[in-house]
């Protein structure tokens, strides 16, 4: 079984986070995605966050209508820093005949270096690397870049902190997150 697997703080998850899931998809043929809602990030540590909870139950309801997604809430269960590597250990455990790739953006990518363990990372996954224009697996400088295995994506301008910003400023996020989403955000009376 191939098994892709792809953190974030999912804060909002967006239409890009969706794009990017289903090329890997497509791009390594995976039987799954994972989507895996952080606790905390250690690279956001400082930045106000809604609670795991919520930001788990939207990644529930971005991708409801798609089978091959699927949430997994082992980070968002945990209080405290969520680290790659601690949640690739745990996925070996519960799937020890499956392949796991990790999926990222070209643009997370070029800090994987400061990532804990990147070469634990390695060894347990596979890192497939999403470039789009203006953002390449060649822009990192740093030691890893024989291991990313490239894919590509449609550009899409979107953000999770550009839709706060909307939603703070009383702009339409429609078509930004999937419907399910932008209905809970609003009754939620989340990002104001």
């Amino acid at each position: 079984m191939n098994i892709g697997v792809f953190g974030g703080s999912f804060n909002p998850p967006h239409i890009g986070h969706l794009i990017l899931a289903q090329c890997a998809l497509e791009s390594f043929g995976l039987d799954t995605v994972l989507l895996v809602p952080t606790f905390v990030s250690p690279f956001k540590e400082g930045e106000t966050q809604v609670s795991a909870e919520l930001r788990s139950e939207m990644v529930a309801l971005a991708i409801s209508d798609n089978p091959r997604l699927q949430g997994e809430y082992w980070e968002a269960m945990h209080p405290g820093v969520s680290y790659t590597v601690d949640t690739l250990r745990y996925l070996q455990q519960q799937h020890p005949d499956a392949t796991l790739h990790l999926i990222m953006g070209a643009d997370t990518f070029r800090e994987f270096h400061l990532w804990k363990q990147p070469e634990d990372i390695l060894a347990m996954a596979r890192l497939c690397v999403a470039e789009r224009p203006g953002s390449s697996i060649a822009d990192a400088t740093h030691e890893f870049t024989h291991a990313a295995l490239p894919f590509t994506m449609p550009l899409l301008d979107i953000s999770s902190s550009a839709i706060r910003a909307r939603v703070r400023a009383g702009a339409s996020i429609q078509y930004h997150v999937p419907w399910a989403v932008k209905i809970f955000i609003e009754a939620q009376g989340l990002y104001r």
